[in-house]
């Protein structure tokens, strides 16, 4: 069932998800009703995730309940900080949770995750090959993709159109353009060293501060609006305030469904991608239940209907026939193997302890106190 979206505008600016819906502090069903915890967590009847909210579509859930006579409970989290604290305070006992890609590497250190074992999934194979074997787990050890967010640059085609698809827009020494920044250092920061032919993960001291000296200019630019969150850079992009604002593709696209003005490319030469992953947690109380599931959202029609209800991307090639076509139809909302192969798109790793975090937040505090 296809997630309908508010059919006023007035009602797209009272949205308030970061890149996603704030939870209610409760355990729900899958389809959406409060439910207690079961008494037995290890019955093998009752599979517990733990996940971003408004992650997934009811109907999905209800089948797998129904095929399996099975009843699954999903308890929400508003963050990768929040969830990481409920998980290593041993608050409660899940099977699945769905991190993002850069968290993969603090949740192994912390002894987290066991092996998903995707010989077990019979639907693997359906994962796009951008998405196998990736940097934050070689071998899908831990890992099967399950929705992903490229950050794009967005424009009101009534107010503005550009005559390049490409960084140069904002980075270039131009000054002609109203443009705002995503509130977030890991994507300013990766978006100047994608312009500058750098990896969004360097760790090479000239590299960083080659970005920090372009960024210091950015923000100079009399065009320089804001940094702001990406539903705060869809609104004002509504409103006709900016011309031009580094957005999540999804974010983008909950308003492009509502106002067709509203366009989003993916900027050449390159831009970042993070990914939310299914994870079997070590103390999962149904371990091979929870396989069960991840093999069912792995199968190309379940995998469908879920961008379908959540507008994000899909990295299932077996669910591309099946998308909405208001989805098909932007160029954004999925990156092609090519794009990863030429490293146009690249995914936002953990950095490594010590010395090269401490560079990074240097630049972002300078940024912000401008």
């Amino acid at each position: 069932m296809k997630r309908h979206l508010p059919s006023a505008i007035c009602l797209l600016l009272l949205l308030t998800a970061c890149h996603r819906v704030e939870p209610k502090d409760t355990a729900a069903e899958g389809n959406g009703t409060t439910t207690p915890a079961p008494q037995s967590r290890n019955d093998g009847r009752t599979l517990r995730l733990f996940m971003w909210s408004e992650y997934i579509d009811p109907e999905v859930v209800r089948a797998f309940e129904k095929q399996n006579n099975v009843k699954v409970v999903i308890d929400t989290f508003e963050s990768n900080e929040a969830m990481l604290a409920k998980l290593q305070g041993g608050g409660a006992s899940y099977d699945l949770a769905t991190p993002s890609n850069y968290v993969i590497a603090t949740m192994l250190r912390a002894k987290l995750l066991q092996p998903m074992d995707k010989a077990q999934l019979k639907n693997f194979g359906n994962v796009a090959a951008g998405f196998v074997d990736p940097p934050f787990d070689p071998g899908n050890t831990y890992t099967v993709p399950y929705q992903f967010a490229a950050t794009g640059l967005a424009y009101n085609s009534g107010r503005y159109t550009p005559k390049q698809e490409d960084w140069s827009l904002i980075f270039g020494p131009e000054d002609t353009v109203k443009f705002a920044l995503l509130d977030d250092p890991r994507e300013v920061i990766g978006a100047a060293l994608k312009y500058l032919g750098y990896s969004v993960n360097t760790q090479k001291v000239e590299e960083l501060r080659e970005a920090r000296n372009l960024l210091r200019r950015t923000v100079q630019k009399q065009g320089f609006e804001s940094f702001a969150g990406g539903p705060e850079i869809r609104n004002k992009l509504l409103a006709g305030t900016i011309d031009l604002g580094q957005i999540y593709v999804g974010d983008l696209l909950s308003g492009a469904a509502e106002d067709e003005r509203l366009k989003v490319f993916l900027p050449t030469p390159g831009t970042t991608i993070s990914t939310d992953l299914l994870v079997l947690l070590r103390g999962s109380p149904n371990p091979a239940l929870a396989r069960s599931f991840v093999d069912f959202v792995l199968d190309g029609e379940n995998s469908a209907a879920i961008s379908n209800y959540t507008y994000y991307g899909n990295p299932n090639r077996a669910a591309q026939p099946l998308l909405d076509p208001f989805l098909k139809s932007q160029k954004a909302f999925s990156p092609t193997d090519e794009d990863f192969q030429a490293g146009r798109v690249e995914f936002i790793n953990e950095l490594p302890q010590g010395r090269v975090p401490r560079l990074y937040d240097r630049i972002w505090t300078e940024l912000k106190s401008r």
